[in-house]
């Protein structure tokens, strides 16, 4: 391959960049996507008042996911859902750094 090919490769800035859908990432835009069909299902006006609701609520997801870090939504099921929710690779009582 000539320099000419490999320049037309787009190159990750990071390797653990977020899947995105379009321009926002994936787990935002499937809130904003759910909210707005649960609210169309009501109909044009529910559709339109669903638009504003998933605007908002995605907003203060994002806020939030920038807030609280990687991982937020693992240590909110672990601390806050039921006990037999709990999956096997979330334990509290093993204390390694890696890395």
């Amino acid at each position: 391959m000539t320099e000419e090919d490999l320049s037309n490769f787009a190159i990750p800035r990071t390797l653990d960049a977020p899947k995105m859908f379009l321009l926002w990432e994936l787990d935002v835009a499937m809130l904003f996507l759910i909210i707005v069909i649960l609210f169309a299902a009501m109909g044009a006006k529910g559709f339109l008042f669903g638009i504003g609701v998933a605007i908002v609520i995605s907003r203060g997801f994002l806020r939030l996911k920038v807030e609280g870090g990687k991982g937020l939504l693992k240590r909110v099921l672990y601390w806050f859902a039921p006990s037999e929710w709990a999956s096997q690779k979330l334990q509290s009582h093993i204390r390694e750094r890696v890395g």
